[in-house]
């Protein structure tokens, strides 16, 4: 019985040894990636029960594609499992600080290793939450839907996208550029202007026509915030 899928990025020269082989015996189906824009794009279209990345392979690429799978709303419940010989505290510590679910080593048994797997993807799957209530409002993640005071709103995909990444992070301030990487992507070319123009549709659909707003604020110079 197939498990799900499972991405390996970083197996170049069977670095994941027999835990790869391991996977497959237990139903799961394996799929290696030697390029961080491609895993990146085929987790937000097949959403793999877990995601592996060898940072001894790629480095801080690798622990950057960890931070933006955890921070994307289309990505976050993928289990996401940095593997490094590496395992001085400060490596492991900055591992978890963005956001890996878990960190393992070939010093771990492919038994333990496919244990600490499942018991991941199933807290991951049984945590419920799917939801971020800020002020009056709501985001639902599965329904992609936002209500106001319990009344839908209709919001576009990049709005959805844009009110997600500044409520999940309200202590946050957001400069224009990382917006523009995050909710858009790096392979897509739009301005600063984009994103203005963005925040202010954004703001008209939570019903704020007028200045300061209440939910989203400017910090000039610099980007936005959720307040």
């Amino acid at each position: 019985m197939e498990k799900g899928k499972i991405f390996l990025l970083g197996n170049q020269n069977g670095h994941y040894g027999a835990l790869a082989q391991k996977l497959r015996d237990d139903g799961f189906t394996i799929m290696d990636f030697d390029d961080i824009e491609k895993i990146s794009e085929s987790t937000r279209e097949e959403k793999p029960r877990a995601v592996l990345i060898n940072v001894d392979v790629f480095g801080d690429d690798g622990l950057e594609l960890c931070r933006r799978l955890k921070e994307n709303f289309e990505t976050r419940k993928s289990a996401i499992i940095l593997y490094s010989e590496d395992e001085s505290e400060n490596n492991v510590i900055k591992g978890f600080e963005i956001g890996a679910d878990d960190f393992i080593t070939s010093r771990n048994s492919p038994r333990e290793l496919i244990a600490r797997l499942k018991s991941i993807v199933r807290r991951i799957e049984t945590s419920g939450n799917n939801k971020i209530k800020v002020k009056d409002i709501e985001i639902d993640l599965d329904e992609h839907k936002v209500k106001k005071s319990g009344k839908p709103i209709d919001l576009t995909y990049i709005q959805f996208k844009l009110l997600y990444l500044l409520a999940s992070r309200r202590d946050n301030v957001f400069s224009r550029k990382e917006i523009l990487e995050k909710v858009w992507g790096r392979k897509v070319y739009v301005t600063n202007r984009t994103v203005d123009v963005h925040i202010k549709r954004l703001r008209e659909k939570l019903g704020e026509y007028k200045y300061p707003s209440q939910y989203i604020e400017t910090i000039h110079g610099t980007g936005y915030r959720f307040l």
